[in-house]
């Protein structure tokens, strides 16, 4: 919803308000107009009869501070690095502050920063001792997987992080003998080493 294109057009807009000057739309398609004392209301896309609307800027001028602003709302990118994200949420914080009379421009701040914190947070976790384990312990599972496939186990198999740290693997499966416990551990145990290994047999499908 943060991304606006100014858009004076009313091309669509069957039955659009008279008293209204269509300014803008958002990314989802929601209309943006002003009333006749220069307040900015967000109009739901498909509203068909044009009453629904919110209040969304108190000024046009702060529309456009918004639109000025708006490509620090960007989610998180893959090769964005973590100083880039930390400098952008704290411009985003300072920003907001001003934001008296910009509804849109709160919610929009807001739901950014959320998205900020949460990729910080989780860079955070796997740069940590736990975070390394864990992946470790999933690309563990992936090869076990692979080990079982490879020397024909039967079935369908699934080894995944058994505990938050990574320093449990948990493998499921059908254990029909031959392929027992005993032979599943005697198999993985080259690759698990020192990791606890727990095997749980897959649930039978109810008759």
């Amino acid at each position: 919803m943060s991304q606006i294109t100014l858009d004076d057009g009313r091309d669509g807009l069957a039955g659009f308000p008279a008293g209204f000057t269509v300014v803008g739309r958002d990314e989802l398609g929601d209309v943006l107009a002003a009333d006749a004392t220069g307040v900015v209301w967000q109009f739901p896309h498909g509203g068909g009869d044009w009453t629904s609307r919110v209040r969304a800027f108190a000024t046009t001028a702060l529309l456009h501070e918004h639109v000025a602003f708006q490509r620090h709302f960007a989610p998180p990118a893959a090769d964005e690095s973590t100083d880039t994200m930390q400098v952008r949420k704290q411009a985003i914080e300072a920003w907001r502050k001003g934001r008296r009379g910009a509804p849109y421009s709160l919610d929009a701040s807001k739901a950014a920063l959320e998205a900020l914190r949460e990729e910080l947070a989780d860079r955070r976790f796997h740069a940590s001792k736990r975070g390394r384990g864990l992946a470790a312990c999933q690309e563990l599972g992936l090869r076990c997987e692979q080990a079982l496939r490879a020397a024909s186990a039967p079935g369908e198999w699934l080894a995944r992080a058994a505990e938050g740290d990574g320093s449990a693997l948990g493998v499921m499966g059908d254990f029909t003998p031959p392929w027992t416990e005993a032979r599943v551990r005697e198999l993985l145990a080259p690759l698990v080493g020192a990791r606890e290994l727990r095997l749980r047999q897959r649930p039978k499908p109810k008759p």
